[in-house]
């Protein structure tokens, strides 16, 4: 009983350390329901889409899909990682002698 309401405190206290800025800001970048275009399948792990599938129904937000959700999350990590990623790939590219 005692584990169980230490566990219910440290959720609180973790829900209340975010701000109203931090959600509105989450809200905005990844809960806003879109089209997600010409599609390709990509395979991930099963356990990621069951809990993909259990938590995008919990936002309640009317029009955003698995698809949506994660297009979003892939776009905004590889815009803000841009510069990161740009130098990785230069430094991959094999060099050919003839």
């Amino acid at each position: 009983m005692a584990t169980e309401n230490n566990s219910a405190a440290a959720t609180n206290k973790k829900t209340a350390a975010v701000s109203a800025k931090e959600t509105d800001s989450y809200r905005s970048l990844f809960l806003e329901p879109g089209e997600v275009g010409a599609r390709k399948g990509i395979f991930v792990p099963r356990e990621l889409v069951d809990r993909l599938k259990m938590t995008v129904p919990l936002l309640d937000v009317d029009g955003l899909t698995i698809g949506v959700y994660v297009t979003r999350i892939l776009l905004d990590h590889l815009k803000g990682n841009a510069d990161i990623l740009n130098t990785l790939m230069e430094k991959g590219k094999k060099k050919t002698r003839l």
